[in-house]
């Protein structure tokens, strides 16, 4: 995974300029890395590694920040991927072989990628809430993975399309899932945070739109007609103008939805029907060994089982359509990611749910820094090497799992995890922890410090302005229905009618689906 800079136009519209000449990218590394372009009052960041998927390294983190500072101040600002990525990662092969470094300052050289990268994801999350506040799009077409999210998810408006692939995989090579995702995890309907972070599964461009990971659903053949309609729009048009723009290019990932259940319409997704019940059961419960139980009883369809009793309580039989084929397959997942960073991932979820955005970032930089600190565990190292790396004596990509440090949930040093993720700067360098916590530049002072209360509104703490062009959440849903939305009446709402209102501000393909499905759960 790498970076830099050229000279290609991308975008519709005449004479686009760019923001380097440095070369390293294209089909042949002829060509620039990240390439910038400006078109009426449209500009475009273009991550252009195609055949390395668009990963980016320290390089272009640069690039991609001195793209959005030296776009016109007017304009909206597009990232888009060349090829079958917007950006599947960060390079970091070469941090964990500095993390591996006899020196130590190369060792602490390691972070430095992760505080570039870090910075600029908050410039990105901070664009639209300045005085002039700039409009970020994302354009998932293709595979979105771990730094790919990171330059997306903090984005006021995220496309999606059939050739999406979305996934924070992290915990696969010993690491959790960074760049401040955990704060948009930890907010997501239900469990499906946490079941995401553990398990890094890949979803599809209809489940990052339907779940409020993505806030469009476009068809990929008309990206580009829809950008050359964003370029028409006058200058500072709003973020809810944009989007209504897009929305007249939007699809409906289920055709019909009205018509259609949960398992009629998405029939391999976890994220809906009598899956998505269990799914909140399993993956809601108090610790790692509990998740892990609870999905063997669901495999092997244990009826005498404590899980069997509990979904039953909650009107979900064992042998509910997919069931078990789902716990299956997410259980052998989880055996093959490391258990550290299971057990790191689960609370870190758990706790963004009070962390404010300055604070996500400080506390990912934390985090981070402890990965990278071999001396305390190896995961991280290993876990790269095992998976970006061919085995030396056949050549080819290693089989198998990773050589972690512990190889089950219940060998994990509870207490050593504490002290150094979690505990204070004293109680993690008494466990081990020797690498200095990097300073992150443009972030309030002392944000990791302070308690952040997030009160939200109604049963499940809908935020208002969270997310706000997506699909609206389960709790907004809640919220509206229970009577604590400002769009609410004084009496509970039906189905039909909460639709009615919330097409009011959000008249988005697949809306009656998510409502009738989330009700249809939720009265169950």
């Amino acid at each position: 995974m790498s970076a830099s800079a050229s000279s290609a136009s991308v975008g519709s519209g005449p004479n686009p300029t760019t923001s380097s000449n440095r070369t390293g990218g294209g089909d042949d590394g002829s060509e620039a890395k990240v390439i910038t372009s400006n078109n009426g009052s449209t500009s475009t960041i273009l991550l252009n590694r195609p055949k390395a998927l668009n990963a980016i390294d320290t390089e272009m983190v640069q690039l991609i920040s001195e793209g959005i500072d030296q776009a016109p101040t007017q304009n909206r600002i597009i990232l888009r991927g060349k090829g079958r990525a917007l950006c599947s990662g960060g390079d970091v092969l070469a941090v964990v072989n500095a993390a591996n470094s006899q020196d130590a300052a190369t060792r602490q050289q390691a972070l430095t990628f992760f505080k570039n990268e870090f910075e600029l994801d908050y410039k990105i999350a901070m664009l639209d809430k300045q005085s002039i506040p700039r409009v970020l799009i994302s354009i998932m077409d293709g595979i979105t993975m771990g730094g790919g999210v990171g330059l997306s998810i903090k984005a006021p408006i995220r496309v999606a399309t059939e050739k999406t692939m979305f996934a924070m995989p992290e915990t696969g090579i010993g690491y959790w899932p960074d760049v401040g995702v955990t704060r948009d995890l930890a907010r997501l309907d239900g469990k499906i945070g946490v079941y995401l972070g553990m398990t890094g599964a890949r979803i599809s461009g209809e489940e990052a739109y339907l779940t409020g990971l993505a806030t469009h659903f476009l068809k990929s053949n008309v990206i580009d007609d829809a950008l050359h309609r964003l370029a028409a729009l006058p200058p500072n048009a709003s973020a809810e103008s944009v989007a209504e723009t897009l929305e007249e290019f939007a699809s409906d990932p289920i055709e019909s939805s009205s018509q259609k259940s949960a398992d009629e319409a998405l029939p391999k997704s976890p994220f809906f029907g009598l899956r998505r019940v269990a799914l909140d059961y399993v993956f809601g419960l108090n610790n790692v060994e509990a998740i892990l139980q609870a999905l063997k009883d669901i495999a092997e369809q244990s009826k005498d089982s404590v899980t069997a009793k509990a979904l039953a309580k909650i009107n979900v039989p064992l042998d509910a359509f997919g069931l078990g084929e789902w716990a299956q397959t997410t259980l052998k997942t989880l055996h093959t990611k490391s258990p550290r960073s299971l057990k790191v991932t689960f609370r870190a979820v758990k706790e963004a749910r009070q962390n404010d955005i300055p604070a996500a970032f400080e506390k990912d930089m934390r985090l981070a820094t402890a990965f990278c600190d071999l001396g305390v565990g190896r995961d991280f190292y290993e876990g790269v090497t095992f998976t970006l790396t061919k085995d030396p004596a056949t050549g080819k990509r290693r089989e198998g799992i990773a050589n972690w440090d512990a190889k089950t949930v219940e060998e994990v040093d509870d207490d050593k995890v504490e002290k150094v993720f979690f505990g204070s700067l004293e109680d993690a360098k008494y466990a081990g922890l020797t690498m200095d916590i990097p300073k992150l530049e443009g972030l309030p002072s002392g944000s990791i410090k302070k308690k952040v209360s997030v009160q939200g509104v109604g049963p499940l703490h809908w935020e208002k302005g969270h997310n706000r062009l997506a699909l609206p959440s389960e709790a907004e849903c809640e919220a509206l229905r229970e009577g604590s939305h400002p769009a609410a009446g004084d009496y509970q709402l039906e189905g039909d009618e909460m639709i009615k209102i919330l097409r009011r501000s959000k008249d988005k393909p697949s809306l009656e689906f998510k409502v009738n499905e989330w009700l249809k759960r939720r009265q169950a």
